[in-house]
């Protein structure tokens, strides 16, 4: 059986776990004037963009803490509009889905700063990347897009619609796990490529790519993902309102590419995949270009280092092919224990990224202020069609993916005692 993810009640600002026990965090905290959720300390309801911002570097302080060295930090954050009449928040009017209780809109409140003109983006996001870089030492390694594809129209007429938000990737240390070849894209390449230049025998790079261009198990993904809003349809019974959950395919990615599976018990490294790569040549079409019988789309054929090179007509290009064949640390025993890599999200809301990383093999953890969306999270973690989305399967396909309660596993204790 797969274990559920740990859905734990607490505060984002006093973890319930111990130091440098965390391998990834991924969260959304709530939007800054947007959402009443019930909470008197509730992040989101502070009086001025400035208060708000030090909140979450608080926050942020306190995942630091429980983040190891090797770790990675991705935060999705909304922007605000300087406008008390607008009420227009990310985009598209609504909190990303993740916090908990309540969902009345702050009524005017926060919506209007003296210090920031009228109609004006409160640059939030960048307030806040500026802040963990400045106060707490971190390296903003990279700024995600969410292109919404789906997104919801506005009523502006005077600018563009908003149909993206950020994710900013922070990190305790230059050096941190990454397994980016996880979630490595098929090449695309639009640039013509001649006969006899470096792109044509798939193992050197064009002069200046550094060996990323024709990497043959695809292209790194860009900064710019374009992901569709997923929705989620809560049992009436739960008696909960809420609104839209980030979908999974964003923790998922996140969690392929920057935790590991695996995180050794004898060094304490996580597991990175190791690529092995075959003598075989395909096209970027799939094409065989070495062995195999003569493709008629393939019109000329050269020889490099003694080698058959066909040339492919239209825009396919060759590269040899690789697959991810294991995972390794620094030890030389392969087969030393494990332990599963640990997923936080602090605002875990719906307990969509927990939920996910449980489906991945990781141990997810979702902590919450939200008795209410601590409870719809528990429910997620247990439910058939939920727990195969979060598996990438289809739920209508799946009579029943099994699952376990993540205490029976002694979760706490394995991770031991919060300092």
């Amino acid at each position: 059986m797969i274990p559920g993810p740990l859905i734990l009640r607490g505060d984002a600002r006093a973890l319930p776990l111990p130091d440098e026990s965390v391998d990834l965090i991924a969260t959304s905290p709530p939007y800054f004037g947007l959402r009443d959720y019930g909470h008197d300390t509730q992040i989101g309801a502070e009086s001025t963009p400035q208060e708000f911002i030090a909140a979450l570097v608080e926050c942020t302080r306190e995942m630091v803490r429980v983040l190891k060295p090797s770790g990675s930090i991705f935060v999705n954050l909304g922007d605000k509009y300087n406008s008390a009449a607008s009420g227009q928040q990310n985009g598209h009017g609504h909190k990303s889905g993740l916090g908990g209780g309540r969902h009345d809109r702050m009524k005017g409140r926060g919506t209007t700063v003296q210090t920031i003109p009228q109609k004006s983006l409160m640059l939030l996001p960048e307030r806040y990347r500026i802040a963990c870089v400045d106060e707490l030492g971190l390296i903003a390694r990279a700024v995600l897009v969410w292109s919404k594809i789906n997104s919801l129209p506005e009523s502006v007429t005077d600018r563009v619609r908003r149909s993206h938000e950020d994710w900013v990737h922070l990190t305790r240390s230059p050096r941190y796990f990454a397994a980016v070849d996880e979630i490595r894209e098929p090449h695309n390449d639009p640039r013509p490529i001649k006969r006899g230049s470096a792109a044509w025998d798939g193992v050197r790079p064009q002069k200046g790519d550094r060996g990323q261009a024709f990497n043959p198990l695809g292209k790194l993904p860009g900064s710019v993902w374009e992901i569709a809003t997923q929705p989620l349809r809560v049992p009436a019974e739960l008696g909960i309102d809420h609104f839209a959950a980030y979908p999974m395919e964003w923790p998922r990615r996140l969690i392929l590419g920057w935790s590991p599976r695996e995180v050794c018990a004898a060094c304490g490294e996580g597991r990175r995949p190791v690529t092995e790569r075959t003598g075989r040549v395909v096209s970027s079409r799939g094409d065989a270009l070495l062995g195999g019988s003569h493709d008629n789309r393939h019109d000329a054929s050269r020889k490099d280092n003694g080698r058959q090179i066909r040339a492919a007509a239209g825009p396919s290009f060759p590269k040899h092919e690789a697959t991810i064949a294991g995972y390794a640390c620094g030890c030389p025993d392969t087969a030393a224990p494990s332990t599963p890599g640990v997923v936080l999200d602090p605002f875990g809301g719906t307990g969509t990224t927990a939920l996910v990383a449980a489906m991945h093999g990781r141990q997810g953890i979702s902590v919450d202020a939200s008795a209410d969306y601590c409870r719809l999270a528990e429910w997620r973690a247990s439910d058939p069609k939920e727990r195969a989305r979060a598996a990438g399967l289809d739920p209508d396909a799946v009579a029943k993916v099994p699952a376990q309660r993540a205490d029976q596993y002694d979760l706490l204790e394995m991770l031991g005692d919060p300092a």
